[in-house]
């Protein structure tokens, strides 16, 4: 299991590479991302989140009833956001109980490589998007504090302040 990267830790907004080659290391990466997510109750879980600087993520599709039901986004890009928009309180694993109202894509389309090679392009809407979006600004180096008014910010600069705290600033 791996140890999760706090909000003020220099890995959660360092550039992440592409995955070149999925190889056993890869393989060995996301499992332990899988393991990491369960473990701490996510629903999605980014490798800069576990101070990896690769584009990986990992997604519970089932939102936390089943363990079976595991998305594996290699190199994930979101194409195209819809018009619609919608305001939705966010938590991260990063930024341990902070949740913020955090305003996103209703649908979007998605290009990605799955962990057996294989490219994957869906549309995914409401929950399913914002969740994908989340993990996507994470490989991009976006926090979800970034994605909030300054007012916004202002007001939960304590909190964030002790989660700094929490972080190995790398």
């Amino acid at each position: 299991m791996y140890k999760i990267v706090y909000y003020g830790d220099k890995r959660l907004v360092s550039d992440n590479k592409d995955v070149q080659e999925i190889d056993d290391g890869i393989r060995k990466i996301v499992k332990k991302m899988i393991k990491t997510m369960f473990k701490r109750n996510g629903i999605g879980l980014a490798a800069p989140q576990v101070g990896i600087n690769k584009r990986i993520v990992v997604i519970d599709t089932s939102f936390g009833e089943d363990r079976d039901h595991i998305l594996v986004l290699i190199n994930p890009q979101i194409t195209q956001t819809g018009q619609e928009t919608v305001v939705m309180e966010e938590g991260c694993l990063s930024f341990p109980e902070l949740y913020i109202p955090v305003e996103r894509a209703r649908s979007i389309s998605v290009k990605a490589v799955s962990l057996t090679g294989e490219s994957l392009q869906f549309e995914a809407t409401d929950y399913f998007a914002r969740v994908i979006q989340h993990e996507v600004d994470h490989v991009n180096g976006v926090l979800m504090i970034d994605r909030v008014s300054p007012e916004k910010r202002i007001e939960v600069s304590g909190e964030l302040a002790e989660i700094k705290k929490m972080a190995e600033t790398v």
